[in-house]
């Protein structure tokens, strides 16, 4: 799908949408119609066939598509987002290959913030996955899209990183939507190796390179799965002073180990690894920018199986930071995983910021739902950083505490700590408190997107299943 920018005062359209806003008199956008257009359109609003209400449509002279903005004073730029959403899937349904679009700059004070929204929005509801489906030789594809602006400037810096941003996080999703017979961590290692630059440096850590590194939570994880093992190091710009690690939880399937999941709980377990999917994303996208920070993309990836071999509820693991961790659920294994991951990161790269992502926690979509992911950090800038970087892109946070008084519910009579709480209380939160046992001293964020990485049903531009969630969260909390 191709983006053009348009500021002519008549332009030859097959399809354009015309933004409206709730009961307004007048329309700015109206100029572009002929004498005809002009008329029924004003017939429509005085007749009230058409109000404005947002995502509100109507099309007429089978080629002007009036859409709904809502009240003026009430679009905000994620509202701004959905509308675009909304209005692509509109053309979709249609069935026009071609369209212009005029943008309100009510959305937001910079039209160039807005043409960037509109194509990373239009990109991310184009998306679909259909790797395994029977292709139709006669379906319509939307091929481009004209942003109509009255203002001359030159947006393609704009459009190029709407493009890399979006891009990258479809990119995501099909890490996530493809089978678990296909993704394993070999898989990702193999993806992340395709990454590689003059400026991007990876590294594979195999099977026996963790037994040499001890690193015990890992490799008990993956102990009974056929798939072996992967830690993958990625190293953006390696010359740049500051630096953030994105840590990745990558679980390309799992069954909870010996403690099994019921069947319907792992119909969707293909997408445990979608913390790590959308750190490959994000270091892609920040590679494809050029931005100028070093970033640190580590992926912890096993499948959790059960088998003779499979790790036990009682098992005491020996991590790779010296603590010891007795086994009360083979299915918390995502934590186990992300320890040695997140412990070799402090020790051996030595970011000054360090954020993992991981579906964690079904107590996550208990506490939160699907409209936003657990944020877990002592770090108030970290958070406030991120939490705007949320707002902004739409890809929100919400904080919950990591307070001490939560730490004794993880203790254990054996070993220096148990890797679940006590009871069913405060799930997300346990599972964070856990994870602050493996980083000492760097400033660090614990993502859980378990309610935000994977969806029953679409959402506006986050399509049904795989979202990308955490991509542009990362890119937008960089560019801060």
């Amino acid at each position: 799908m191709k983006f053009k920018l348009d500021s002519g005062k008549k332009i030859n359209y097959e399809l354009l949408i015309i933004p409206v806003f709730e009961n307004e008199k007048k329309n700015q956008y109206i100029e572009q119609l002929n004498k005809e257009s002009i008329k029924l359109f004003k017939d429509l609003i005085k007749n009230k066939q058409f109000s404005g209400k947002f995502l509100e449509s109507r099309l007429f002279s089978n080629s002007i598509l009036l859409f709904g903005m809502g009240k003026k004073k009430e679009l905000s730029e994620e509202n701004f987002r959905r509308a675009v959403a909304e209005s692509h899937k509109r053309v979709k349904s249609l069935k026009f290959e071609n369209y212009y679009s005029l943008l309100p700059s009510e959305a937001n004070g910079s039209l160039s913030r807005n043409i960037f929204v509109a194509t990373e929005s239009t990109i991310l509801t184009d998306y679909s996955f259909d790797y395994y489906k029977e292709k139709k030789e006669d379906a319509k594809k939307v091929k481009t899209c004209t942003f109509v602006t009255k203002d001359k400037v030159n947006f393609n810096t704009e459009i190029k990183n709407a493009e890399i941003v979006a891009n990258a996080t479809c990119y995501t999703r099909d890490l996530v939507n493809h089978p678990p017979n296909l993704v394993n961590p070999e898989y990702l290692a193999k993806e992340a190796r395709k990454l590689r630059s003059s400026n991007l440096k990876v590294t594979v850590f195999n099977k026996s390179d963790l037994i040499k590194g001890k690193f015990n939570g890992i490799l008990a994880v993956g102990k009974a799965s056929a798939n072996e093992p992967r830690l993958i190091i990625l190293d953006y710009n390696p010359k740049a002073k500051d630096s953030v690690a994105f840590v990745g939880k990558g679980i390309t399937f799992d069954s909870g180990g010996l403690n099994i999941k019921p069947g319907a709980y792992m119909e969707t377990m293909k997408s445990d690894m979608a913390g790590a999917a959308a750190v490959l994303g994000a270091v892609k996208a920040a590679s494809e920018m050029k931005i100028n920070k070093r970033v640190f993309g580590v992926v912890a990836s096993a499948e959790n199986m059960p088998g003779g071999l499979a790790y036990r509820p009682d098992d005491v693991i020996k991590m790779y930071n010296g603590k010891t961790v007795e086994i009360g659920n083979t299915d918390a294994e995502g934590r186990m995983v992300l320890a040695d991951a997140l412990a070799y990161t402090e020790k051996k790269l030595k970011p000054n910021r360090i954020i993992d992502l991981a579906t964690l926690t079904g107590a996550c979509v208990v506490a939160l739902g699907y409209w936003t992911s657990a944020l877990m950090t002592k770090d108030d800038k970290m958070a406030k950083d991120l939490e705007k970087a949320g707002n902004r892109c739409g890809d929100r946070v919400w904080r919950l505490p990591l307070w001490d008084d939560y730490r004794k519910n993880m203790d254990s009579n054996i070993a220096q700590i148990k890797n679940i709480g006590k009871g069913r209380d405060a799930g997300s939160i346990h599972a964070g408190i856990f994870l602050s046992h493996f980083v000492e001293k760097t400033p660090w964020t614990h993502l859980d997107i378990a309610g935000t990485a994977y969806l029953k049903s679409g959402k506006y531009y986050n399509p049904r299943n795989a979202t990308g969630a955490g991509v542009r969260l990362l890119i937008n909390y960089l560019e801060q």
